[in-house]
Parts: C-alpha cells; sequence; structure tokens
C-alpha cells in the first residue's frame, strides 16, 4: 500500500501527514487528538497549545499502556485457559479409555454367567 497524504486539522492547526492509513482513519486519529487538545485549552487560560499537545500526547501514550497490560494480562488468561483445557481434554480421554476396559471387564465378567 502507498503513502496517502492527508492534511489534518488539531486545535486549529493543519498538518500534513503522510501514512499508509487510510483518510478516514487518519482524520478519526486526529479528531480524538483534536478533542483533547481543545478540552484541555478549554480547562484553564494558562495552558497553551504546546502544552495542551504534550498533555494529551501524555494521556494517550498512558491509555495506550495500560490498554497493552491489559491486552497481555488477558493474552495470559486466555494461555491459561487454553493450558487447562488442554489438561481437562488429556483427563477426559484417560476416563474414556478407563470406561472402555471397565465395559470389557463388565461384559467378560456378565459373559461367564457369574
Amino acid at each position: 500500500m502507498g503513502k496517502n497524504k492527508i492534511i489534518v486539522s488539531i486545535a486549529g492547526s493543519e498538518l500534513v501527514v503522510m501514512t499508509e492509513e487510510t483518510r478516514e482513519y487518519t482524520t478519526m486519529l486526529a479528531g480524538i487528538i483534536d478533542t483533547k487538545v481543545r478540552a484541555l485549552l478549554a480547562s484553564s487560560s494558562k495552558v497553551t497549545t504546546p502544552m495542551a499537545c504534550i498533555l494529551a500526547c501524555l494521556d494517550l501514550c498512558d491509555e495506550n499502556e495500560k490498554n497493552k497490560a491489559a491486552a497481555s494480562r488477558m493474552r495470559d488468561e486466555i494461555r491459561s485457559y487454553f493450558e487447562r483445557n488442554a489438561e481437562l481434554e488429556a483427563k477426559v480421554s484417560q476416563l474414556e479409555n478407563e470406561l472402555s476396559a471397565a465395559k470389557k471387564k463388565l461384559e467378560l465378567f456378565e459373559g461367564r454367567g457369574v
């Protein structure tokens, strides 16, 4: 996929972004950043645009790191479920074999007329 040249607007500043992502996806990301930056600018008259951009970046990085940690925990939990499932499948197989052997013994026992 080729590079797309996309113009986005964040806090009133237009930026040209070169990306392999779609226009829709890129403008959606810019919209999230724009909303965060504008909210920070509106929260205090002492917050400058560069400060708001840095704070928005910190907030988004924090969210990203927490999401990565949560995803890692979920992967570990899923891996644990798969391992437990494999253990249970092995146990079921063992019990099926034992049941089959017990049925054969019962058939032999019943066949003797005892």
